[in-house]
């Protein structure tokens, strides 16, 4: 299963970019999100995660879509615990074009990231190796520019390309 992390005022298209990668691949998806009502997103649509937190079965791969702010979300107890409880377990995790700055926050990204100008720069202020590409895959962490370079990211994790 592919879990959608919503943090609040998460992108969009990057979430629904996944779900119909996911569904062109035959390959279970959810939205996952803190809590079950409505969470904002950054062009003003509210999405209903399908689960909340606790109740949200472990997935096999986790996908970040962008979002404004993403770092504070990782000073939330409560998102911290669900990284925690589903990390061992999940083989992949995809990150949209900004969603780096809340795995940082959350001490889990990689060193060697893709990423794309503004999030670049502060990460290198970080420490971070800034690599060239769409995307970069470092251990389980995909990491990418957004956008379409999600769907490069999710066509090598599958091994299969997708066609939308």
């Amino acid at each position: 299963m592919l879990a959608i992390l919503l943090l609040p005022e998460f992108s969009e298209l990057e979430a629904a970019l996944a779900l119909e990668a996911a569904r062109r691949l035959e390959y279970p998806a959810y939205t996952v999100a803190k809590g079950r009502k409505g969470t904002p997103a950054l062009a003003g649509s509210v999405w209903t995660p399908t689960y909340a937190f606790p109740a949200a079965p472990p997935p096999k791969a986790l996908l970040i879509p962008g979002a404004r702010r993403p770092d504070r979300m990782a000073q939330d107890p409560a998102y911290l615990a669900f990284l925690q409880e589903i990390w061992e377990g999940v083989e992949a995790v995809f990150l949209g074009f900004n969603a780096h700055l809340f795995l940082a926050e959350a001490g889990r990204l990689p060193t060697r990231v893709v990423a794309p100008g503004e999030v670049a720069q502060a990460l290198t202020k970080q420490g971070y190796q800034v690599a060239d590409g769409s995307f970069h895959r470092e251990a389980k962490v995909y990491t990418t520019l957004g956008g379409l370079s999600l769907l490069k990211a999710l066509e090598d994790w599958a091994q299969k390309a997708i066609e939308l």
